[in-house]
């Protein structure tokens, strides 16, 4: 049976900023290797959200982490693989749906912040800039 690698792949990688918004970090970490994600409690700090904002948040980022598992089995259990433009469609849906749910939830400063903070997460810092030293 073949496996639909580029979609676990694509879902993968969407979901490893939810994984680690609500994963404890890991506790013998690499030395010297940026940290795989924040969790729920730094994106807390880093947003400067209250404690309702915190649980809405947290409660937002589980459904869709659940989603999108449930999404990664049916494939695995279908044996069917999914076209790159399926899967790009699929993962800027899921995007959209986490923005307007966040936006609910969010000031626009703090949405704006938190898609930073996304796209930093999967792609890495900007060329010249280390993970976790902010110049000004």
């Amino acid at each position: 049976m073949k496996r639909p690698a580029p979609f676990l792949a694509a879902l993968a990688i969407a979901t490893v900023f939810t994984n680690m918004a609500l994963a404890d970090p890991p506790a013998g970490a690499p030395p010297g290797g940026p940290p795989r994600g924040p969790p729920i409690e730094r994106i807390a700090k880093d947003l400067n959200l209250d404690a309702n904002q915190q649980t809405e948040v947290k409660r937002i980022l589980e459904a869709q982490r659940a989603r999108m598992d449930a999404e990664r089995q049916q494939f695995e259990a279908s044996g069917t693989r999914p076209s790159r433009e399926e899967m790009q469609a699929k993962h800027e849906q899921m995007d959209a749906e986490l923005h307007q749910q966040l936006s609910g939830v969010l000031t626009s400063d703090q949405l704006t912040k938190f898609e930073e903070m996304r796209k930093h997460q999967r792609h890495g810092p900007p060329p010249g800039e280390r993970t976790g030293d902010q110049q000004q």
